[in-house]
């Protein structure tokens, strides 16, 4: 059903016709901020049909985007041509792909998405003598922290104490150098793109103008999970204290504080802008009894937003709470289990258990599937798993960057999983150079010596070498892969690949549809990277989320396990001290109003041998007994 506005509640319909000026929209859980934020955007493309500004809705993920960018299609009737609904990254991609050259960056550049790789430059920097570099680990981990706060090379004096210059010098030395072997090597990782972005922005007046004449209005979507180097973007995209900015936020939601988000942030947006702020306390998805506890945990938070008002359900479901006690985690997951085993097999979509670490999930997932019980652990994968898609990506990486060492390693490797015959790097980079060729003409008549990689190669000299027909390449590819994962019972000869086939044709669609179906190729490698490849899961199958990968989504049954202290809140919270207790209060506020309807938790007496007491969470709510 597709949301009107007039369908809305007085707050929201205020804040979808909210005209000039920065807008504060303070959306609890479930009180259909998505709804407010894209028939904002529609309302503001129906009332300027004249005009040529377009919208920037910047969200955190790429399937929050494509929704928004479906429904204001239904409701303005027509292409979105105004409006540009992207992750902050996919933004910087885009811009980087248009101006980056300014910076030395060619539009073709490839999207780093592996740690390894990250690694490995800093591993060649170090070898070769261009800087000293220890522990590259330790390193990745610095250049990292400055690039999730903004903090600049020039900038870096200013965050370390009288007598650590040399210090501060060698890490200069580091990531100037780290930065510099990216733009030669025509590369970068999702922490450079914001890097270069602003760095674009505040060096060259003319574009970053440019850029505010396009985008007269901007709406940010959760914005407490930005992070200080995004707001510097934000901040440059819409310097003027009277910038048409629209903001939804909940401060009750900042659970990526290891990420670079703040509760400061929310504070920075009030001075810089003096936004009017507009409240949606209401809960659509929440059964009053969830938001009761929901409200009276999060209450034990000081500091929130000045005025906040409480949760108020809306939901007329008849919901439930239920609380129960376990001598050790055994039985809390025999207790789980029991919950879920009378729900319909083709109901158990319905059921998300949440915990605050894997390693709770993983004993789950194990007793789960040995009671005879489909169940997943949900995690964001950022590449393909499957050797056969591996080896067309990596075909179609290197024919867009064809002096990349590193990809050629990833083809060759991917080829060696397929084919159990070692296809060397070496031996592509030998034959490229004696017979002046590519290397991955090189790399395709090697693959051709193989009955098994040989159509692949046949069609890899044809449609990319020849002709750059890749999307003719990637038709081929699959009718030939679904050939090779084909066996005599009913697995797959490649486990991983229908998932991964899965996921490309509906990343591909998706980004066909953002950019035509002419997209280049290197615009659609650099989108195929920005986007994460989610594994697709039955409805008989049971998800197993942490309160991370929960954010944001929402479920029937929602069983949330582990309430004990030094489990949740964690051990490392605790002794962190109150700041941490805060974000750990936030992280449970989050997990227990995933639930529309029934919310299942528990506790146990003992985890993994070590005696535990009950989190102190649960007396927060009020449902432990005095």
């Amino acid at each position: 059903m597709t949301i009107t506005i007039d369908m809305l509640n007085a707050n929201q319909r205020l804040a979808v016709e909210w005209s000039q000026g920065p807008l504060l929209v303070l959306a609890g859980p479930g009180s259909g901020k998505t709804a407010v934020l894209t028939l904002r955007i529609a309302n503001l493309i129906t009332n300027s049909p004249d005009e040529s500004f377009r919208i920037l809705g910047l969200t955190f993920t790429v399937k929050a985007a494509n929704e928004m960018q479906n429904r204001i299609r239904e409701l303005t009737g027509d292409e979105p041509r105004r409006i540009k609904l992207c992750t902050f990254h996919s933004f910087c991609t885009d811009l980087l792909r248009q101006h980056g050259s300014q910076l030395g960056l060619k539009p073709d550049f490839s999207v780093i998405t592996d740690d390894k790789d990250r690694l490995a430059i800093l591993g060649e920097m170090g070898a070769s003598g261009e800087v000293e570099i220890d522990d590259p680990e330790d390193s990745l981990k610095k250049i990292d922290t400055m690039f999730t706060h903004g903090i600049t090379a020039d900038e870096l004096p200013g965050y370390f104490d009288s007598g650590q210059e040399d210090t501060c010098r060698a890490l200069q030395d580091v990531f100037r150098g780290y930065l510099a072997r990216l733009v030669k090597d025509n590369q970068l990782d999702f922490g450079s793109m914001l890097h270069f972005t602003r760095e674009l922005l505040a060096s060259k007046p003319r574009i970053a103008r440019q850029v505010r004449m396009v985008y007269r209005y901007v709406c940010v979507d959760e914005f407490q999970d930005t992070n200080l180097a995004q707001y510097k973007v934000l901040r440059l995209v819409s310097p003027d204290s009277s910038s048409n900015l629209f903001v939804v936020a909940d401060d009750d939601q900042i659970i990526f504080q290891w990420n670079g988000a703040d509760p400061k942030r929310l504070e920075e947006l009030k001075q810089d802008y003096t936004p009017q702020i507009i409240q949606l306390p209401e809960n659509y998805r929440c059964p009053a009894e969830v938001v009761k506890i929901a409200n009276q945990l999060i209450a034990h938070n000081p500091g929130r937003a000045s005025a906040k008002l409480d949760g108020v359900s809306q939901n007329k479901v008849d919901g439930t709470v239920k609380l129960q006690e376990f001598a050790n985690f055994e039985d809390e997951v025999a207790g789980l289990i029991s919950e879920i085993e009378p729900i319909p097999r083709n109901h158990r979509e319905t059921c998300l258990v949440i915990a605050r670490s894997n390693k709770l999930l993983t004993h789950v997932q194990t007793a789960m599937h040995e009671k005879g019980l489909s169940a997943e652990i949900v995690s964001r994968h950022q590449d393909f798993v499957s050797p056969l898609v591996q080896l067309m990506y990596f075909a179609m990486k290197v024919a867009n960057a064809p002096d990349s060492r590193s990809l050629l390693n990833k083809l060759c490797s991917a080829a060696t999983l397929v084919n159990d015959i070692i296809v060397s790097a070496e031996d592509v980079s030998a034959k490229a150079k004696v017979e002046d060729q590519t290397p991955l003409r090189a790399f395709f008549a090697l693959a051709a010596t193989s009955e098994t990689l040989q159509p692949f190669a046949d069609k890899g000299k044809e449609l990319l070498c020849d002709s750059l027909e890749y999307a003719s390449f990637v038709d081929a590819c699959f009718q030939l892969f679904d050939q090779l994962n084909v066996t005599g019972g009913e697995n797959e000869a490649y486990p991983d690949y229908s998932d991964d086939k899965q996921n490309w044709q509906r990343i591909a669609q998706e980004i066909r549809q953002s950019h035509g179906e002419g997209v280049s190729l290197h615009i659609f490698l650099q989108e195929m990277d920005l986007s994460p490849k989610a594994k697709p899961l039955s409805k008989d199958c049971v998800r197993l989320q942490t309160v991370h990968t929960a954010k944001g989504v929402e479920f029937d049954n929602v069983f949330v396990i582990g309430l004990a202290e030094e489990q949740f809140p964690t051990y490392f919270a605790i002794k962190k001290g109150e700041l941490a207790i805060r974000e750990e209060r936030r992280n449970c506020f989050v997990a227990i109003t995933r639930s529309s309807q029934n919310l299942y938790l528990s506790y146990a007496r003992s985890y993994f041998g070590w005696d535990k007491r009950p989190s102190r969470f649960l007396d927060e709510m009020g449902l432990l007994d005095a």
